[in-house]
Order: C-alpha cells, then structure tokens, then sequence
C-alpha cells in the first residue's frame, strides 16, 4: 500500500486503516460497520478521488482502538461515513480511511514517515516545530499557511516556473498531480493509469517526468509530476511519491499552518 496505515480494532474486528490528509471525513467499509454492528442512516452520494460518485452511509460514532499504540490507545470516531469496499481495500486487508486531522479537537496530528509513527500531540506551532527538530535534526521545517477554513490541508505552491495555485497536500494520494492548466505548455507523455478512486473509476494521467516544487519559500524535488486533466478543487495535490520519508503535522484548526518536514535543495 503507497499510503501510511495504522492497525486498529472496531468492534471485534481487527483492520487496516488508511491515514488520508485528503479526506476531510473518515470512511469505513459498509461490510465493516455491518460485521461491527453498527447502525447506518440516510444514503447519500458521495465522490472520490477520480471524481466519480459513490453511494455512502451515515454512521456517526465510532470507537476505536489503535493496537499499537502505548496502552492500546482509544479514541471515538465522530461523523463517520460508511462506503461499499473497494476491491483493494478487501484484497489488503483495509477496513476504511481515517482523516488525521479530524482524529481530535485540538491536538496535532503528526504523520511521521520516517518513523513510521503516528501521534497525537497538543502544542503551540513553535514548540512542536522544535520538537521535530530535535527529533528528526537532519530535515528542514517548511511552516506553510493554510486555506482558511477548509478541513483539507490545501496551501500555495508551484511547479518551477510556474505560478503558484491552490495545492493539497495528500497523505492518501500515490501521485503528485497537477491540473495541465497551472502549468502551460509544460510537455507530458502518452495518458496512461496512475491510480484507482475508491469508486473503482480509473485516474488517467500523464508523466511530465522530474520536477521542483516550490513551497514554503524552498525547492523540494519531485521525482515524477503527472498531469491529470478534470481536476477541480484543488486544481493540483502532493502525494506520497514526494511526502514518503517526510513528516507532515496539521491542527484541526485550519488557521494554525502546516509543518513539513522535508529534505529541501536550498
């Protein structure tokens, strides 16, 4: 699986859970919530990364309990949502998608991808800017504003030389993917298939080959950029081809910035 994953127990049932900063929800299998014993209210349509629509359920509330976290740490789900299961997801294990930014009221979700480690710490942004320092002192800190208002970690950035445009950052996404638009005139490959929505709909894109990001006020390097036409908004978002190896820490406040970790050229 291209994204992190935490182990987790609901109900009686042990799973796989997807951390997916793109998700401004949390979503389980409806064979899950079904197995768990769990009520589910109102259908509703819902739509994926692809930009397909899917049937979803209401569940509400869901405790949880990470197995391996210290004292088998226990949290409740709120505004769940329920989804048939993907393919994918019934192959590997995967149970549903957790938004991290939405696992608590206040605290940070720090998504350690050099780690390995999940965490859930209440800070001010300069203290728990320190505290990765010291805990990961080789990487630079990148503290970007955020769009206001939005659950979705969505901050400014460009392709180089491009103009910035609204870009979100992606814990669940394999692909960085930008919108043909923000970047004219920039040469891509032959469409081919970069991924699969949840819907089980195709995402077609193109390779524009190696790139640099620029974010934050430094150039990272991006080992791959796909140009995927139909994207709206954002009209682009970072995935796990540059986030792996990196840590991402986000507030459920949307007025507080993201932190990045993250090996930078400057």
């Amino acid at each position: 699986m291209h994204a992190p994953l935490v182990l987790a127990t609901i109900g009686a049932f042990h799973t796989r859970l997807i951390l997916d900063t793109g998700s401004d929800v949390h979503l389980l299998t409806r064979e899950l919530v079904e197995a768990a014993g769990l009520a589910v209210s109102a259908v509703d349509q819902g739509t994926d990364h692809s930009g397909s629509s899917l049937d979803s359920w209401v569940v509400g509330r869901v405790p949880v309990r990470f197995d391996e976290a210290a004292r088998q740490a226990r949290i409740t789900l709120h505004d769940v949502v329920a989804i048939p299961a993907p393919a994918a997801f019934t192959k590997q294990g995967i149970g549903g998608i957790l938004s991290p930014q939405g696992l608590d009221d206040t605290a940070w979700a720090v998504i350690d991808e050099i780690g390995d480690e999940l965490l859930l710490l209440d800070a001010e942004a300069h203290d728990l800017r320190g505290w990765l320092l010291d805990r990961h002192p080789t990487t630079d800190i990148l503290t970007i504003d955020r769009r206001p208002g939005d659950d979705r970690p969505i901050v400014a950035a460009a392709i180089a030389p491009f103009d910035p445009v609204p870009v979100l950052v992606n814990t669940g996404g394999r692909h960085t993917e930008f919108e043909p638009g923000t970047v004219p005139g920039l040469v891509a490959g032959e469409p081919e298939r970069i991924g699969t929505g949840v819907s089980g709909t195709a995402v077609i894109g193109a390779s524009a080959g190696r790139q640099v990001l620029m974010l934050g006020g430094q150039r990272i390097a991006l080992p791959q950029l796909m140009l995927r036409t139909g994207m709206a908004d954002p009209p682009a978002m970072l995935g796990q081809d540059v986030l792996r190896g990196t840590v991402v820490a986000l507030s459920p406040d949307s007025s507080q910035p993201l932190l990045w970790q993250v090996v930078t050229l400057d």
